[in-house]
């Protein structure tokens, strides 16, 4: 490697230590004993323990807020990513007259504030018996996944060759069979792009979780929030808690993460 060619390692090395900074210390704190967590100033020679983490799941029961979270968000995505296909597909290969509008329109859906929606979103589901149930909360989760995953899987059928699509046609294939055989086959990586940013902004959601959810569907952010008070913060759990959290998201970049590169690729050459 060339003298001036090294020279972007420099802020490379810096934005990802810029990135990976607040999540290394995360994890050392969430490692910390219950004393090193008091003080003004941090302690950089401990003991590491995972006393937060038993605790976390022992006598503060975090388990059934993270399968909620699960339930949640990983509904909301296959649902999303589902409808979205039919959806994105008709709407890049369809004759039908304003789609480019109506694809806008549909992305504009998802930019409406969650603080003017989350009051109707009340109303609505506790005259219908929805409030704090999946289903209720599956509804709402859709109403700002489902216009983003839209927008996004249409945008890579659109660049998806019309020959190819007219070749199956022509082969007698219809729509649905197009779409399944050809479209999602050929744009596997923006599905994955798709799935991931959907999962994520499912995952990450608290104003929703928060009022429209009592008991039973109670999320981990939302639960993680309460560790916040005005007369004290419970650091341990709380960092252990993020550090839970957190995983689940690699998880799913992980396993995805084939595909991601692929989808990147794709969406740079649009």
């Amino acid at each position: 490697m060339r003298g001036p060619a090294r020279l972007w390692l420099v802020p490379l090395g810096v934005m990802a230590l810029v990135w990976v900074f607040p999540i290394l210390w995360t994890l050392v704190t969430s490692l910390k004993p219950a004393g090193g967590l008091t003080g003004l100033r941090p302690t950089f020679v401990f003991v590491a323990t995972l006393e937060s983490y038993r605790a976390l799941f022992g006598e503060r029961a975090y388990g059934p807020f993270l399968l909620n979270s699960l339930a949640v968000a990983g509904g909301a995505t296959v649902v999303s990513v589902v409808l979205a296909a039919f959806a994105a597909y008709a709407l890049a290969h369809s004759p039908l007259r304003g789609r480019e509008g109506m694809a806008m329109w549909i992305l504009s859906l998802r930019m409406l504030p969650p603080i003017a929606t989350v009051i109707p979103f009340y109303l609505v589901l506790s005259r219908v018996g929805l409030l704090d149930s999946y289903a209720g909360l599956l509804l709402v989760y859709l109403s700002f996944s489902l216009p983003f995953a839209i927008w996004m899987l249409q945008g890579y059928f659109a660049e998806l060759p019309r020959s190819v699509i007219e070749a199956a046609a022509a082969d007698g294939a219809g729509p649905v069979a197009t779409l399944f055989r050809i479209a999602l086959p050929m744009t596997k990586g923006g599905v994955a792009v798709t799935t991931i940013f959907t999962f994520v902004f499912a995952w990450n959601e608290f104003l929703f979780a928060f009022l429209l959810t009592r008991e039973r569907w109670v999320t981990l952010p939302v639960r993680l929030g309460s560790t916040i008070t005005p007369f004290q913060t419970d650091w341990g759990y709380l960092t252990a808690g993020a550090m839970v959290a957190f995983m689940p998201l690699v998880v799913v970049v992980f396993l995805l993460q084939r595909e991601l590169a692929r989808g990147i690729s794709l969406g740079a050459m649009r």
